[in-house]
């Protein structure tokens, strides 16, 4: 816009006020709506100014952080939006208040806020800010619908871990921020991470696993393997548990404590869960019809967190179970201690369910976690398989007694329990004499696919 040189004061005013409005829109571009911080836009902008006076001054050090609520998601569900969006003011001045005028605090999405801590006298003051940021939000806010407690996971990219590169330096430091917040998430929460190139390569590897892992199933990767459980009376197989692998096309068999967690984590765990339920009862009914008994083997599968809290979980078991054709009775399903004690009466409630199709429920790896016995006999749980940690050290007095409770107390109550990690003759003696029901471990036999344990079955051994 320009004016003639005659133009009068009324003119040149109405410019001075378009200008400032302009400038004004420009600003409020820039900054956050709700709590009014810059936006990722400006940060990002001034992220990138801090990359080149690091790279003009080698003496200037700055940082990034990116830090992220946890669980901010279930605040908004179960207190609604409005109490969400106080919980996100409040932290935002708790964030200032943390840092110093120089320093840039911005809120880049829903729960994510950014920090870029500039002129840093040694690399270690991002940590201490950190811890500061970790204790303010450790405080409960107090919102129309009472205290709510927040913590947030922070990954901190240090501006020492390199400037090099092109024009999209800065952008590149904000994700390297991002993949150390996701380690400082994984690694319990509350706490923060410091990036290093390890951790870059280590998030590329398991973005690459992520991906195969999530074509697995339609190109047949995964298999089954079963290990046997043994009835300790009679020495005799009565139970085979089905234990998951995956055969990656260049790795061979990944071990289950690789991909578990991530399939876990993405939700992928619910699909492949389901595949092995079906497989293993399909399987069974065939060895059932393969090596008759007067009572037939039966399968345990494992069931994780994430498909026992699927709300058509029970129907899902008995279509596949009926589908298979195997008796419901010859199917256990196990759970861990989590599963148990998360929602107590929602878990009885399905408990109950799977009872009364006929399917046996197991409480697997007891004595990890933090249930007791007596909260046990109110799930009403057919069995508890004591955690191998245990039974591998029965030669200490310590263990040895903590078994013996275990068996006794389950008598008590009507509970059958079962031995895991038996390894040795010594301690299948041990067990023998305690009066456990059932073991299982290595002195039996490996997990081994369906043509060795074909072949085991056949042999129909003792122990």
């Amino acid at each position: 816009m320009s004016l003639s040189p005659d133009a009068g004061p009324a003119a040149l005013r109405d410019l001075d006020n378009c200008r400032a409005e302009v400038v004004a829109l420009r600003q409020h571009a820039m900054r956050d709506p709700l709590t009014l911080l810059p936006n990722r836009a400006l940060f990002l902008d001034r992220l990138s100014h801090a990359v080149e006076r690091g790279r003009r001054h080698k003496e200037f050090r700055f940082a990034v952080l990116l830090l992220d609520l946890d669980r901010f998601k279930t605040v908004n569900d179960s207190l609604g939006v409005q109490v969400g969006d106080e919980l996100l003011l409040a932290i935002a001045r708790r964030l200032e208040a943390c840092v110093r005028d120089e320093d840039t605090i911005a809120r880049l999405s829903g729960d994510e806020f950014a920090v870029l801590l500039e002129s840093l006298a040694d690399d270690s003051d991002a940590g201490r800010v950190a811890d500061r940021m970790l204790g303010a939000l450790a405080v409960p806010v107090t919102t129309r619908e009472g205290d709510v407690f927040a913590s947030a996971s922070i990954g901190i990219v240090l501006s020492s871990s390199g400037l090099e590169g092109g024009e999209d330096t800065h952008v590149r430091l904000l994700q390297r921020a991002g993949v150390a917040m996701t380690r400082a998430k994984a690694g319990g929460r509350a706490r923060y991470e410091m990036y290093d190139r390890d951790m870059q390569a280590r998030a590329v590897a398991r973005l690459r696993m992520e991906n195969d892992l999530r074509g697995a199933v339609e190109r047949h990767e995964f298999e089954l393997y079963y290990q046997p459980l043994v009835a300790l009376e009679t020495g005799q197989i009565t139970e085979l548990e089905a234990l998951l692998r995956w055969r990656h096309p260049e790795r061979g068999i990944v071990a289950p404590l690789e991909f578990i967690p991530l399939a876990e984590e993405t939700g992928l765990i619910t699909r492949i869960g389901s595949w092995v339920l079906a497989e293993a009862c399909r399987q069974m009914r065939v060895w059932q019809e393969q090596f008759p008994r007067d009572v037939p083997l039966s399968l345990s599968v494992n069931v994780s967190v994430k498909q026992f809290a699927q709300p058509d979980f029970v129907r899902h078991v008995s279509e596949i179970v009926q589908a298979s054709g195997l008796d419901p009775h010859a199917l256990k399903l196990e759970i861990t201690e989590s599963v148990a004690i998360d929602d107590p009466a929602r878990t009885r409630g399905m408990l109950a369910e799977l009872r009364r199709l006929g399917i046996r429920m197991y409480l697997d790896d007891f004595g990890t976690g933090y249930s007791s016995l007596g909260h046990l006999h109110q799930l009403s749980l057919d069995a508890i398989k004591i955690d191998r940690s245990f039974v591998m050290h029965m030669d200490e007095p310590m263990h040895l007694q903590l078994v013996h409770t275990v068996r006794d107390l389950a008598r008590n109550i009507g509970v059958t329990v079962i031995a895991e990690g038996v390894e040795t003759e010594a301690q299948l003696e041990v067990l023998r004499r305690i009066g456990c029901e059932s073991a299982q471990g290595y002195l039996f036999s490996r997990p081994v696919p369906v043509g060795e344990m074909s072949n085991l079955l056949e042999r129909d051994p003792r122990w």
